[in-house]
């Protein structure tokens, strides 16, 4: 999946409620975690002791509570997939899932972003918003709706021009590669061209890992399974609507150019496609590096 230490067990971080939401989330995870070695960490967020919380971390009736979410969690969890729970305090749910990612050395954070029947768009809600603006890891949004399908039928990387590129691209080519899926380059800008983006891909990739990663994104983009779209339109709104997805498909969207290094910032393209996508989408840090260490297969 993603680069990091082979010495690091890979771990994902879900942040998990006892609701459609949290269902979703932990499906997510699952199928990713399904095609990988990653173990899922199943986060629950309790809001930090005050004057104004009516249940503190210790009183017994949230402690059997708590035990009775946690063994319901643990059960959607597919077997074969290793799924721990882990219960912390913070003072909110967004700054609880970043510190329970690092506790963890996460690669991901999933939380789940419903849909409105109504507007027709991801629901973020105020946990999803802080996490989109802070987080150093990639973020995992699960639409509504989703369901564990135990395989992903394609990754796609939604590609532009400036920079924080490769970032995208490398961690695609690494995800595709590992889940043994095809993997799409989608560019949502005008051009009259496609000739050279296969080496123009690889470059990005060696940028980001190295060449064992080039070398990776080569064999990828070789196969009949790998394709490169570019979907046109009056403006980049009309380019996003128009792009189609396949059930179950992952989209990889990188950070806003106004992002702090290292940091998740969604700009346009990001917003727009999570008004219009029906795809899992992972938005990816600026200068995203996930370790120091390449993987090779």
């Amino acid at each position: 999946m993603l680069t990091r230490d082979n010495a690091t067990p890979r771990r994902i971080i879900v942040g998990y409620t006892a609701d459609e939401r949290g269902f979703e989330s932990l499906a997510l995870a699952a199928t990713i975690a399904s095609g990988t070695d990653a173990e899922i960490v199943v986060t629950f967020v309790l809001q930090e002791a005050s004057p104004y919380t009516p249940l503190q971390s210790g009183d017994p009736i949230l402690q059997e509570r708590l035990a009775e979410w946690e063994r319901a969690a643990l059960e959607r969890v597919p077997e074969g997939i290793p799924a721990t729970t882990h219960v912390r305090s913070a003072a909110n749910r967004a700054e609880g899932l970043l510190d329970a990612a690092a506790e963890h050395a996460a690669e991901l954070i999933v939380i789940g972003a419903r849909r409105s029947a109504l507007l027709q768009q991801f629901a973020l809600g105020r946990t999803a918003n802080a996490l989109l603006h802070s987080s150093s890891v990639p973020v995992a949004l699960a639409p509504a709706g989703y369901r564990f399908n135990g395989s992903v039928p394609r990754v796609t990387a939604v590609y532009g021009t400036r920079p924080g590129a490769e970032a995208v691209i490398g961690t695609a080519v690494e995800l595709a590669d590992e889940l043994d899926v095809p993997m799409r380059l989608l560019s949502l800008l005008a051009s009259d061209t496609r000739s050279g983006l296969s080496d123009q891909l690889i470059a990005e990739a060696e940028r980001f890992g190295g060449d064992a990663l080039g070398n990776r994104a080569g064999r990828v983009l070789g196969t009949d399974t790998a394709s490169i779209d570019i979907v046109e339109g009056g403006d980049l709104d009309e380019a996003a609507d128009r792009a189609t997805w396949l059930d179950g498909e992952l989209a990889l969207i990188g950070s806003s150019r106004l992002a702090p290094r290292g940091r998740v910032f969604i700009g346009r393209v990001a917003q727009r496609l999570l008004r219009s996508t029906s795809a899992a989408l992972i938005v990816i840090p600026r200068d995203y590096r996930a370790a120091t260490n390449e993987r090779t297969r």
